[in-house]
């Protein structure tokens, strides 16, 4: 039976999306790296990073997070600061600390297993929660999400113009950016033929699998680790955007891989007053937009 997906508003209000950073970190409780848990509204996290940095008076290098997050949301993450004193916790309008611990070593990117999700779609067109929470019981594609794209994809503009030249100098920040959303580009760009063929969540002659599930690239140097009817596919991808895959690999980049599926975890589905709330959680590097959207087809405000 084929689902048709209910409409919906999604972040209809900034407080509709919430996240919280799960981090497993064994505290020494001492040491010169100052830990916050701080809960942030309407700033994204490169935004707190700076604050930190001015208001500790220390350099970027020294203000570390885990995972970038979504500025349209309310989200709790974890920073360190390089601070072996004591000082005065910064006040901000938008954000509050929620803890402080000590550790003997700085947050490192990637460094939590996964985030906690509570989103809320409004004026939903469908008040039957059982058939969503059957999508939410099996796997589901694991796109990169539109934020990584910048509204209109014009991070994707500002990308491909950057494949042109690739040479030419430009800011580290910048052209990671550049990278960053291009591999994510040619991985959509896999997983969106793969999902069209109905081969997204089961083997291909060829596949590369982790943990038994199949992988799409992340495109760097060297030669693509399928073959066969998998190979295929993605080498379709890498001819139709030739210039992006050169571009890539002079960067440096080594192939990565990633889950062409994700399962989310801990699900819960709430129907009431045409408002939707769901609740799950994802391993780190995972999109929720790219859950919400099997789930519902929504209008994201764009204020």
């Amino acid at each position: 039976m084929q689902f048709h997906r209910p409409t919906g508003v999604l972040r209809a209000r900034i407080s509709d999306f919430h996240v919280s950073e799960l981090l497993d970190c064994n505290f020494t409780d001492e040491g010169e790296h100052l830990f916050l848990e701080i809960e942030k509204s309407n700033l994204n996290t490169r935004e707190v990073q700076d604050f930190l940095c001015k208001h500790y008076q220390v350099p970027r290098i020294d203000v570390s997070y885990s995972g970038l997050k979504d500025k349209r949301a309310i989200a709790q993450q974890w920073f360190s600061v390089r601070l072996p004193k004591t000082s005065q916790p910064p006040s901000h309008p938008c954000f509050k600390i929620l803890r402080e611990r000590r550790h003997s070593r700085k947050l490192r990117i990637g460094s939590h297993r996964g985030n906690q999700f509570t989103i809320v779609v409004r004026q939903l067109s469908d008040d039957n929660p059982s058939l969503i929470e059957g999508i939410l019981r099996n796997p589901v594609p694991n796109y990169f999400g539109p934020q990584r794209f910048g509204r209109n994809f014009k991070n994707v503009d500002r990308a491909l113009n950057w494949t042109e030249r690739p040479r030419s100098r430009i800011d580290r920040t910048i052209r990671y950016r550049h990278v960053t959303t291009l591999r994510s580009f040619l991985f959509n760009e896999v997983l969106a033929k793969r999902v069209r063929s109905g081969t997204w969540n089961c083997e291909l002659s060829g596949d590369v699998l982790s943990h038994g599930l199949p992988t799409g690239p992340l495109w760097g140097r060297g030669r693509l680790p399928t073959t066969e009817d998998a190979a295929k596919i993605e080498e379709s991808v890498g001819i139709e955007h030739q210039q992006v895959c050169e571009a890539l690999e002079w960067v440096g980049l080594r192939q990565e891989r990633r889950s062409l599926s994700v399962q989310p975890s801990n699900a819960e589905v709430l129907v009431s007053n045409e408002t939707l709330t769901l609740r799950f959680t994802l391993p780190r590097g995972c999109f929720a937009t790219a859950v919400v959207n099997e789930c519902v087809d929504v209008t994201e405000n764009a204020q």
